[in-house]
């Protein structure tokens, strides 16, 4: 998918643009203004020429004795900026300058600015002899000051637009600072921290997005705080007596004997049992919905590790079936609450009991990381289904009782405290089997 532009971006780009378009245009507007200006200032060097040149040439003409001295831009060779004819009353060529062209042999008697040859021109006639003057523009100083003033104030904007951009980059990136700010506090908050956001001190644009996403996440804790209470509450009033109803099952089991009605108390009994387990899962759930599971302190996972195994050697169901394989001086600190964790490796090995071989092993074993690893005997549990595993209420194909909340609880405690909670089967050290890791590699 492409990725959007920014805001910041496209105010940078935007603005940039519309700075080289005003610039653009306050130049073309110069540039109108100073062609105008130019060729007030040189036709007016023309006429003044014009003026200069022809009583000079009519004395020329009574006394062609005499010799003039030379005429800045006239008389120049290496400068002629401008060129002269004189003209008797009918336009016929009568003296020239000496790099006027030649093909020329007569001039229009008209008198003020015109073209001739393609150039400037300005004429004007003496009223007392009837001979005029053509003074006729040659070098190109006129074009080349035009191109030269526009070029002054086009050419820095190719300089300056990059500076202009990037000075506008950094302002909006620094405007943007707040609300790169919010979208951080907000990105913070989830079902565990639903803390309220400080509207204070907010611009003015973003202050009531600060308030209303404020008002939002109040309404969302008050919602989800209403149904925790309610799991909590439901899971904690079942408990009692479905624990009452459990033991008179039990008990009515054992006075039955072999009565033919005992096969259905013991269906009964076991469904009391998957309530049981069920009500307890959504206590730890509701517990887990708190955000419980941090810790700002390391913990030393080894007694908790020693202590829930032996809390399963001591059941007589799973007595021999859980062993235990620690290095002596492996590092197992990690920043969990340690009844997260117990909750965590508790749910794991239970796990390995139900869905592993019938009387199969569970191992609990330790790799640098730390990384606690639970596996267990039994099938290979297809890709597909081992994905959805560590949602709630998903299961795999097997008929074993369970609540289908065990490995979720453990996937919301490993988040919580920052973790990894890493599914595979077959085992890394067999064809078969399931193993369950709680990774705290990148977690210290």
């Amino acid at each position: 998918m492409k990725r959007p532009w920014s805001i910041a971006l496209r105010l940078a780009v935007w603005l940039s643009l519309g700075t080289g378009l005003f610039w653009v245009g306050a130049a073309a507007i110069s540039s109108v203004v100073l062609q105008h200006e130019l060729q007030e200032a040189f036709d007016d060097t023309l006429s003044q020429s014009a003026y200069r040149l022809l009583p000079l040439a009519l004395h020329d003409l009574r006394e062609p004795g005499e010799r003039r001295g030379p005429v800045p831009g006239i008389d120049d060779p290496g400068d002629a900026a401008f060129t002269y004819f004189v003209h008797d009353s009918t336009g016929t060529v009568i003296l020239r300058a000496e790099d006027a062209p030649e093909d020329i042999t007569s001039v229009p008697t008209a008198e003020g600015f015109l073209e001739l040859d393609g150039r400037r021109a300005y004429a004007i006639t003496d009223p007392r002899s009837g001979l005029g003057i053509v003074v006729l523009e040659m070098s190109n100083h006129r074009g080349k000051a035009l191109t030269d003033a526009v070029s002054t104030l086009f050419w820095p904007l190719a300089a300056l637009l990059p500076l202009i951009a990037g000075g506008i980059w950094l302002a909006v990136g620094l405007a943007m600072r707040p609300l790169r700010r919010f979208a951080r506090d907000v990105a913070l908050r989830d079902e565990t921290n639903l803390t309220p956001l400080d509207a204070e001190g907010q611009p003015a644009e973003l202050a009531p997005i600060a308030v209303e996403v404020a008002g939002l996440l109040d309404r969302l804790k008050a919602a989800m705080e209403a149904e925790r209470s309610f799991a909590a509450n439901s899971a904690h009033e079942l408990r009692t007596p479905v624990a009452g109803a459990l033991a008179q099952t039990q008990r009515l089991a054992l006075e039955l004997g072999d009565h033919p009605a005992k096969g259905r108390v013991q269906d009964v009994e076991r469904s009391l049992r998957h309530l049981s387990q069920l009500s307890e899962k959504l206590l730890q759930l509701a517990r887990l919905e708190a955000g419980f599971a941090r810790s700002a302190e390391l913990v030393d996972l080894r007694p908790i590790i020693e202590l829930v195994v032996r809390d399963f050697e001591n059941v007589h169901s799973s007595a021999g079936r859980v062993s235990l394989m620690l290095a002596p001086n492996l590092d197992l600190h990690a920043r969990i609450n340690p009844d997260a964790f117990a909750i965590a490796l508790r749910n794991l090995i239970q796990n390995g009991l139900i869905h592993g071989e019938d009387d199969g092993q569970v191992l609990v074993s330790a790799t640098p990381g730390p990384v606690i690893s639970v596996s267990n005997d039994g099938g290979v549990v297809p890709s597909e289904i081992l994905a959805q595993l560590g949602t709630r209420f998903a299961r795999g194909n097997t008929n074993a009782s369970g609540t289908g909340l065990g490995l979720a609880i453990v996937n919301a405690i490993m988040r919580q405290a920052g973790g990894n909670l890493t599914l595979s089967s077959p085992r890394s050290d067999a064809s078969d089997g399931f193993s369950g890791a709680l990774d705290f590699k990148h977690h210290n």
